[in-house]
């Protein structure tokens, strides 16, 4: 079965990622992403969202982990997708405080470039992410070890962590109805 990720947001492209279900393996459905590659990223992203970074924000996340969220959390890859996933780990993050946001925010939108720059419509993904981050029960899910979740599926991982799909479904129903 093909699960699609995808915001319900107005106007954008359902990715799907691979023929997969919620009984694969994390380690199967990961083989078969085809996201950007460390090299892709511009500076001032990894600046910001890097742990290797000198000067990254709270919920810093490596690409690797990152993609393993987009799986986890079912979202594909377009700006919404990407700044849903940036909410979520900044809000999973304990040390994140409200000027983290302000000033993430701030910069997303006018100083990252243009194909990574973030609208409003962006933030408002990144703020439900953000308040699911959150209410997910483990926290600090950006400095997991996912290796000892490789061979796990998708639907035990979530259960471990929290991640519900039912309120991740629900979600996806709110941000189609913000994004009209």
């Amino acid at each position: 079965m093909a699960i699609e990720l995808t915001t319900g947001a107005k106007n954008t492209t359902s990715v799907t990622i691979g023929n997969y279900t919620s009984q694969h393996t994390l380690k199967n459905v990961y083989q078969t992403l085809k996201g950007d590659k460390q090299s892709d990223i511009p500076f001032m992203v990894w600046l910001l969202e890097n742990p290797q970074s000198f000067l990254p924000f709270p919920g810093k996340i490596d690409l690797c982990r990152h993609d393993y969220l987009h799986i986890l959390l079912e979202r594909g890859f377009s700006l919404e997708d990407e700044s849903f996933i940036v909410g979520f780990t900044m809000g999973n993050d304990v040390k994140t405080k409200s000027w983290h946001c302000l000033i993430f925010k701030f910069i997303s939108k006018y100083l990252y470039s243009p194909n990574y720059r973030f609208t409003q419509q962006h933030l408002l993904s990144f703020d439900l992410g953000f308040r699911y981050g959150r209410k997910v029960k483990i926290k600090n899910i950006n400095n997991l070890n996912f290796s000892i979740y490789e061979n796990k599926t998708i639907s035990e991982i979530r259960k471990e962590l929290g991640i519900d799909i039912d309120n991740l479904n629900l979600i996806n129903k709110l941000e189609a109805l913000l994004h009209d």
